[in-house]
């Protein structure tokens, strides 16, 4: 991806030691967790503070994922004749505690209908954006959805949309639910040559 080239190499070294927490057995999720399966060699708050005042730029490393992604997504249709496919649906990240009954709230948090519980949960909901072929998947990108933010979960996934650079005479097919296909989507969709399958 070219990463070496964008970011410095102590950033590198902070993102290899977070790789190896979060696909280790055991890993939760925490930051407590991310210092001791990675067996870093500093302090805690070394993770901490490249969280949160490191000068690194996500967006741009995002882009370059986006772009690692598309290339070898590309590849694969192209080697075996098949259209692309980009799915958008949702998902809740469900939270064991309300932040009325937090001692710390968690930024972001709601209410959100789980149509797999049936009932409000409290939690993230996030937006996604996966393109794949028959065979193989690739996140590509995701949208936190904030109710007092204003934007709907459709404009979140026209935002997403429009990030997505595939080749003009590329087959492109858009996979959604039936809550997702409203005018705007649809129209955002075919503008950019796509077709749309919506499923119940």
């Amino acid at each position: 991806m070219g990463l070496t080239l964008q970011l410095s190499k102590p950033v590198i070294k902070h993102l290899i030691h977070i790789v190896d927490a979060l696909t280790t057995k055991g890993f939760s999720g925490t930051l407590t967790d991310i210092h001791h399966w990675s067996f870093h060699p500093n302090h805690r708050t070394t993770l901490s503070h490249f969280f949160t005042k490191s000068p690194w730029d996500e967006e741009r490393l995002l882009g370059k994922l986006q772009e690692w992604i598309l290339r070898r997504i590309e590849r694969l249709v192209e080697r075996k004749n098949q259209p692309l496919f980009v799915s958008i649906d949702d998902t809740i990240c469900q939270k064991t505690k309300p932040s009325s009954r937090a001692t710390h709230a968690i930024q972001g948090c709601g209410w959100h209908f789980s149509h797999k519980d049936h009932q409000s949960v409290w939690g993230h909901s996030l937006v996604w954006l996966m393109v794949h072929t028959f065979t193989q998947a690739f996140p590509f990108a995701f949208r936190l959805y904030d109710k007092k933010a204003g934007r709907s979960k459709i404009d979140l996934a026209i935002e997403m949309l429009s990030s997505l650079k595939v080749e003009p005479d590329r087959p492109v097919y858009v996979l959604m639910d039936s809550w997702y296909p409203s005018q705007t989507l649809i129209e955002a969709c075919l503008k950019k040559g796509f077709h749309v399958i919506a499923v119940n």
